[in-house]
């Protein structure tokens, strides 16, 4: 499933898990860069997310 299609819990689950396989016994050193700029990329996407729902409640709030 593509990340955009995730849930904001499904993505920060994601983001959990992921960070995680650095510390078990499948991490692999070649794989490891690339893991990164993936998470990097979620973590992104879910800050973004919550930017927009923090102006949504101030919206709220104001109104």
């Amino acid at each position: 499933m593509k990340e955009s299609n995730l849930t904001l819990e499904e993505k920060i689950a994601k983001i959990e898990r992921e960070t995680a396989w650095f510390e078990g016994d499948d991490f692999v050193l070649e794989k490891a860069i690339e893991k990164y700029k993936e998470i990097i990329a979620l973590v992104a996407e879910v800050e973004k997310e919550l930017t927009e729902l923090e102006n949504t409640i101030i919206d709220l709030e104001n109104n």
